[in-house]
């Protein structure tokens, strides 16, 4: 008897289980990156800021793009000064290089869309830093949900 009320109750977990899980993979919730949506967990090098509008302020906090400068081929973003507990942080990058006559700073969405193939996007993360993109000839940008506010910094092109 005992064998039975085992099974019985195993049997009734499992399609608990998978009930929660289906609902639960059905139902729409807050995007959140994993590592294997970016293209480097671990990239260790001296990140520098990139300006003309790529770092920027916003709500008491700096946030800023960042492009690694011993190798030169990856960034991230960075929420270098302020961070709170809710913030979000993340990089967008283009889908394809962009082209060399492409200027080195835009603020124009259209750009990447026409000429990058739209963009993807590493992360939101809620945490001050991003993992890195690739960023090569290609175009990224930092970007920040501040007290559900979003804003992204100009575009650039790491060259």
């Amino acid at each position: 008897m005992g064998n039975r009320n085992i099974k019985r109750r195993g049997g009734a977990f499992a399609a608990i289980l998978l009930s929660v899980t289906a609902f639960t993979a059905l139902t729409p919730g807050t995007a959140q990156a994993t590592p294997a949506e970016c293209d480097g967990t671990a990239v260790v090098g001296r990140f520098r800021a990139v300006e003309s509008g790529a770092s920027f302020n916003f709500n008491g906090r700096r946030v800023e793009l960042q492009n690694e400068s011993l190798l030169d081929r990856y960034s991230r973003a960075e929420i270098k000064t302020g961070f709170r507990s809710g913030d979000q942080v993340w990089i967008d990058r283009s889908r394809r290089t962009m082209s060399q006559r492409s200027p080195r700073y835009f603020s124009d969405d259209n750009r990447v869309r026409s000429y990058g193939g739209g963009w993807k996007q590493c992360g939101p993360f809620n945490v001050f830093r991003t993992q890195s993109v690739y960023s090569w000839h290609y175009a990224v940008r930092a970007c920040a949900r501040i007290d559900n506010v979003s804003r992204c910094g100009n575009w650039a092109i790491d060259q």
